[in-house]
């Protein structure tokens, strides 16, 4: 009996034994589980870093492409400014030249009229004294002499 005891006792040693063994394997198994699941999460977050990092990525080139586009349309702008304040001052100066040359010409034309008249006006004393000779032939040479006479005092 004694035995029975002692194997009873040994038996609930062995027990207890295997019960913490058993305890253990279950603190084990939920760590192990714990552990699985916090990597699961954490694979998620690289995952989910790793896409924004590309995204970033993606961002920055799309900005960086948006910039030089920009800068090309002020280089641009900046060029056609340029060009149309040239543009802009060949215009004024081909316009201040027209408006010079118009008034040479027109004071060529002024002057051209003026000799005209002055031609007419000559014409016209002369016609009136050829004129008045054919009309009075005997005063001829007193008319033509008075002519040759205002002719030079015009041209002296």
């Amino acid at each position: 009996m004694c035995s029975d005891f002692v194997t009873a006792g040994a038996l609930g040693g062995i027990r207890g034994s295997l019960r913490r063994v058993a305890n253990d394997l279950e603190q084990q198994n939920r760590t192990v589980s714990a552990l699985a699941q916090q990597t699961q999460v954490a694979n998620h977050w690289q995952n989910k870093a790793f896409n924004l990092q590309k995204e970033v990525a993606d961002w920055k080139a799309w900005g960086k492409n948006n910039l030089d586009y920009l800068l090309k349309e002020e280089q641009v702008t900046a060029d056609l400014r340029q060009q149309l304040e040239e543009t802009q001052n060949r215009l004024a100066q081909a316009q201040e030249d027209l408006r010079v040359e118009k008034k040479l010409r027109h004071d060529e034309f002024n002057e051209g009229v003026e000799n005209y008249n002055r031609l007419v006006r000559k014409s016209n004393r002369f016609l009136k004294c050829i004129n008045t000779i054919k009309g009075q032939p005997a005063d001829a040479i007193a008319l033509i002499t008075a002519l040759e006479a205002e002719m030079k005092a015009q041209q002296g």
